[in-house]
Order: structure tokens, then C-alpha cells, then sequence
């Protein structure tokens, strides 16, 4: 894995950098387990990877920009984990980390900065509503207050 231009295309998708160090360190966690609690040496043929971007830790990314997919949201996909469990990694480590790779995402703002995005016209609507009831209570407690210090 190489960092060269990856903090530029993160940041185009406005994801963190250290979302990609996160899915690095949980993917190597899982082939040093999957290894008998070893690195494998360089010479070793390893198949941890897979051509396909499904968002998974395994993801080879041979095109760069597609590893926003596995760096916002990502998952360890049905085969990886058969390929983990059948190679000797205990199944409640993997689900274990399959619980903590869902907190690897983009920060709040961006989040609904991409939801206001993808649903603008349900955006519009409820941001109209919204402002109509902050409005018309707030004129409902202007109109208390202003008759409590007149009486």
C-alpha cells in the first residue's frame, strides 16, 4: 500500500486520512492472525486481496480513487470472512472487528453535507418547516413574555 496521492483523493471525498491508517491496521491485524500470529515473509504467496471493490478492508484498490469505497463505511466482505475463518482466525475476533470498522466513516458535517446532497428537494422542504415552527414558537414565547411584564 502506497500513501503517494491518496491524502488528495480522501480529500476530495472530504475523508479523514486516518480512516485509511484505521483499515490498513485492522486488515494487516487480520493477516497476521490468518498467518498463525506471523507476518508473512515477502517470498510467501498471499491471496488476501481481491481485484473486485465491494468496500471491504481486501479490497485491492488497483485504481486509487477507489479506495474511497473501502475508507468510508467499510466492511469485510462474505468471502473474506469464510477465506479468515477456514484459515484459522476465530470468528469472534472477526466479528469483533467487523463491529469496529462500522465507526470508521466520514465526520458528521460531511455526512450531512452528502445526505443534504443526495435528497436536496426533502432537504428544502423540512428546512422550510423547520424555520416555519422555530418562527411561530418563537413568537409564541415573545407573546408570553411580552404579556407578563405588562401585567
Amino acid at each position: 500500500m502506497t500513501f503517494y496521492e491518496m491524502a488528495d483523493i480522501l480529500n476530495l471525498s472530504n475523508i479523514p486520512i486516518e480512516n485509511l491508517v484505521y483499515r490498513l491496521l485492522y486488515s494487516y491485524f487480520l493477516i497476521y492472525k490468518r498467518h498463525g500470529n506471523r507476518i508473512p515473509s515477502r517470498d510467501e504467496i498471499t491471496t488476501f486481496t481481491h481485484d473486485e471493490t465491494r468496500g471491504c478492508l481486501f479490497d485491492m484498490n488497483g485504481i486509487k480513487s477507489d479506495i474511497v469505497y473501502s475508507t468510508n463505511k467499510p466492511i469485510i466482505c462474505d468471502s473474506c470472512v469464510q477465506r479468515l475463518t477456514t484459515e484459522r482466525v476465530p470468528i469472534n475476533t472477526i466479528n469483533k472487528i467487523k463491529e469496529e470498522v462500522k465507526k470508521i466513516k466520514k465526520g458528521m458535517y460531511y455526512r450531512l453535507a452528502d445526505l443534504i446532497k443526495k435528497y436536496p428537494i426533502w432537504t428544502l422542504v423540512l428546512s422550510t418547516i423547520s424555520a416555519l415552527l422555530i418562527g411561530t414558537i418563537g413568537s409564541l414565547f415573545a407573546t408570553i413574555i411580552w404579556e407578563k411584564l405588562l401585567k
